[in-house]
């Protein structure tokens, strides 16, 4: 059986969310870590958000007109990130995930493309073996940590010097976020902020008396990240008061995404006794300040 390929469209939302359940729970139950299942409804509002803004670079895959599969990936200056690519288990070995790279890899055919990365499950090494044959090659370990709430709270925090204020405003503080994330990550995330922001994150600026030394995202179900600052010297007391912010808002677990090499962010995963799962960061060439960054995500970095 061939599968059909063509743009995503809004209506698309719900079949992209189950197909990304059902590749997720089934990945998950063969190696044994499956806890709760993932719920496709409702679907995650960045499918429906990232088909409006890259409408070119978000691809499905049909078979017998039900969608099997999808693709998306998105530019940052000449950086070409590969965001998502997931199969119905159903449909997976049958070259579906190499067609959907080459769709999305295509859409940005007429831009320049000085490196390409994404973020794997480092247990797939299926994933991993695809994503080398397009130059992309395991550069730096990657955790999501989670723990209950309740252990972060219980947890006093000793006073580290820093302020921190709730940004209101976006606009208004659009190029200092910017200009951290050139800092830490060579180029802007760009529109990601307006997703956080449009997703109810709560986006911090944090100083030190009257300097400005980095900024972090809290999310509304505990997620913190993604978070920058100017040295890693300020790595681990954002991250904690990021993780204190998270645990305040009554969620039942805090999470975040960490690089291996951010040994100040591991230390606290030790910490507080967090559970771990291990991803992979895979990109052409190396870049980026691992110890002064906290991903938002796999899909967003």
């Amino acid at each position: 059986m061939s599968a059909n390929y063509r743009l995503a469209k809004d209506d698309d939302v719900l079949a992209i969310s189950t197909v990304f359940a059902e590749a997720y729970n089934d990945l998950y139950r063969r190696h044994e870590l499956l806890e709760t299942p993932m719920n496709p409804n409702p679907p995650n509002p960045i499918f429906a958000f990232l088909i409006h803004k890259t409408p070119h670079a978000f691809w499905v895959a049909e078979e017998q007109g039900k969608i099997v599969g999808y693709s998306h990936s998105f530019m940052r200056d000449s950086s070409w990130y590969l965001s998502w690519l997931f199969i119905s288990p159903s449909s997976q070995g049958r070259d579906v995930g190499r067609e959907l790279l080459e769709r999305t890899l295509a859409s940005w055919k007429n831009t320049e493309i000085t490196n390409r990365a994404t973020i794997t499950f480092a247990f797939n090494p299926a994933s991993q073996f695809l994503y080398m044959k397009y130059g992309m090659y395991p550069r730096e370990p990657a955790y999501y940590a989670e723990a209950p709430s309740k252990r972060i709270t219980e947890n006093r925090q000793l006073a580290n010097g820093l302020d921190c204020e709730e940004v209101t405003n976006l606009g208004k503080e659009f190029t200092f976020l910017t200009e951290m994330d050139r800092y830490v990550l060579g180029f802007s995330l760009d529109w990601n902020h307006e997703l956080f922001f449009e997703t109810k994150a709560k986006c911090y600026v944090f100083n030190e008396k009257d300097r400005r030394v980095g900024y972090a995202y809290v999310r509304p179900n505990g997620t913190v990240g993604p978070i920058a600052v100017k040295s890693s010297h300020f790595t681990k007391p954002v991250l904690e008061t990021a993780l204190k912010l998270a645990a305040g808002l009554g969620t039942e677990k805090v999470r975040y995404y960490v690089p291996g090499s951010n040994t100040h962010a591991i230390e606290l995963t030790i910490k507080y006794k967090m559970r771990i799962e291990p991803y992979v960061f895979m990109s052409t060439k190396p870049f980026a300040k691992w110890e002064n960054y906290i991903f938002h995500s796999a899909a967003l970095m």
